[in-house]
């Protein structure tokens, strides 16, 4: 029956190579005498003594009180260092921008000199009290019973009774809603002027020069509404090309170069951007991704690496050579009129 037993089966034969040898067990007193070598019992050692509890909390307070000292030294700074330290980029001596030069630059898309800047908010504020007070003035006359006063006509430029957010923003966020989520471009340029907040100051380009009398670099992270608003209004092209049917005669169309307002220049800007963003390669997953590559293309845009200043270069460059036809539609004017 052996000889007839498959050699797979052989278990003897299989585990002659097996050695047991058994586990050495720790003896009993040595095994006492290492758990009782940390506690000394009956000792009169002073060494020795544990510390009581009033002690060890005198102690972690101390030790407490010591590292609250050393880790935040920006205690012992006072509030008046703080804000200068942290909002020094306002003062007109260190390069940066005043309230007004950014009132101004919000407003109207350029920045002026500080002594302008405050010229024309002291302007508007005047016209601002006149309008109250012929308000008041009214108000004795005409009752109409409203619980609020009415608007004064004509209104201004970009009125909206409802202004929630800077102008710059709310544009800037429209131009990116897709599918009427507002949350979500609200979201993304929220992402966005983070990014740009925590990037390194930009280095500029003196090839593409950005708006005159902008700030030095390194304030643009400290306000990102700043920084957008320099990106857009410095590479915003001033004029369009407009092509007129029939008016070159011939039935040819005639180049007319037409000026853009702000809110034009904002958008045909931001336009280009966008287009730009759209052709950048993805960099990793999820919602931060758009927002990653709109900021990286703000920088580059500020740092003149970016394709939309060839962009603008080429509607500046049309412009020039058709400016020579606005005679010409001013002579069609006055024959279409005969």
């Amino acid at each position: 029956m052996a000889a007839a037993m498959p050699r797979g089966i052989r278990i003897l034969h299989s585990c002659r190579g097996l050695a047991i040898r058994p586990k050495p067990v720790c003896s009993r007193p040595q095994a006492l005498q290492q758990l009782a070598r940390p506690y000394r019992f009956q000792s009169n050692d002073t060494r020795s003594q544990t510390p009581s509890a009033a002690e060890t909390n005198a102690a972690g307070e101390a030790s407490f009180n010591t590292e609250a000292s050393i880790a935040n030294p920006i205690d012992s700074i006072d509030d008046a260092a703080l804000e200068k330290m942290m909002y020094g980029g306002r003062s007109a001596q260190q390069g940066g921008l005043t309230e007004a030069q950014e009132e101004v630059l919000y407003r109207d898309g350029a920045i002026p000199p500080a002594t302008d800047a405050e010229t024309v908010l002291a302007v508007g504020a005047a016209e601002a009290a006149e309008l109250e007070a012929a308000d008041e003035a009214g108000e004795d006359i005409q009752n109409l019973g409203h619980k609020w006063p009415l608007p004064q006509k004509p209104y201004p430029d970009g009125f909206n009774v409802k202004k929630r957010y800077h102008p710059v923003v709310e544009q800037i966020t429209r131009l990116m809603m897709r599918d009427g989520k507002l949350a979500a471009a609200q979201r993304n340029l929220a992402m966005t002027m983070n990014f740009l907040r925590m990037a390194p100051e930009p280095t500029f380009s003196p090839k593409f020069p950005l708006l005159p009398g902008t700030p030095p670099a390194s304030h643009l992270s400290l306000n990102p509404v700043l920084y957008l608003t320099v990106a857009i209004d410095s590479v915003a092209p001033l004029i369009r090309v407009k092509a007129i049917p029939g008016a070159g005669g011939g039935g040819r169309a005639l180049d007319m170069p037409q000026p853009l307002t702000v809110r034009q220049r904002r958008r045909r800007a931001f336009t280009w951007i966008l287009e730009a963003v759209e052709k950048k390669p993805s960099k990793g997953s999820g919602r931060t991704q758009f927002a990653h590559r709109l900021a990286d293309e703000i920088i580059a845009v500020v740092e003149g690496r970016s394709s939309v200043w060839e962009k603008r270069k080429l509607i500046h460059k049309q412009g020039t050579t058709a400016r020579a036809n606005v005679e010409k539609r001013i002579m069609i004017k006055k024959s279409a009129g005969k």
